[in-house]
């Protein structure tokens, strides 16, 4: 067997492969281009994340607060404080300690939370100010802030918001909607 001997670019004359700086200008180029053709779809991706994440996370806390309400035999509300872009859950009369398994979460800054009745009842528009079955008291906690009145029997208080909206900034909203049985909330994409 015979080696091959001396300086390596003797033995195989090859040229070395790379890229000039015009093919990298280019390829740079067209990422800079795709990117600019994506990123605002998945900005409207992560937007309508949030507003999905954050109606799912309310309706959570209304089914907790309704088997909350059934094992402690007492009412339960589910509190909004609009302003703050706050809502919780909490006993309607806390015991002398307060109410240690009390909730609160703050919602996403860029959406808006608020009650609102469902005004397809009454065949009127989204500004209607009384529901269909209102006696004109709105339950509250102790916050004086509205809430949904969560009854030890499972059922919703007849006073209680008949939906929640949450809006995101692009005026996509989700509608946490009163079901049938008043027994429950639902996700819908309009109030009907």
């Amino acid at each position: 067997m015979i080696l091959a001997t001396g300086h390596p670019s003797n033995r195989n004359p090859v040229r070395r492969q790379g890229f000039t700086l015009i093919e990298m200008i280019l390829v740079l180029a067209l990422l800079v281009i795709a990117v600019s053709m994506v990123s605002p779809r998945i900005a409207g991706f992560i937007r309508a994340r949030a507003l999905e994440s954050e109606a799912r996370r309310l309706l959570a806390v209304t089914h907790a607060g309704r088997s909350r309400a059934v094992s402690e035999g007492t009412v339960v509300v589910v509190w909004l404080d609009e302003s703050q872009g706050r809502y919780g859950l909490e006993q309607e009369v806390p015991g002398r300690n307060g109410d240690a398994a009390a909730l609160m979460f703050t919602a996403d800054p860029n959406l808006q939370i608020a009650f609102t009745t469902t005004p397809h009842l009454l065949g009127q528009t989204l500004t209607s100010p009384l529901p269909a079955r209102s006696t004109g008291v709105r339950p509250q906690n102790q916050r004086n802030m509205p809430a949904i009145r969560l009854l030890p029997d499972g059922s919703i208080d007849v006073e209680s918001p008949q939906a929640v909206r949450i809006l995101d900034p692009e005026g996509s909203t989700l509608w946490l909607v009163e079901g049938s049985d008043r027994k429950h909330y639902e996700i819908r994409t309009s109030d009907r």
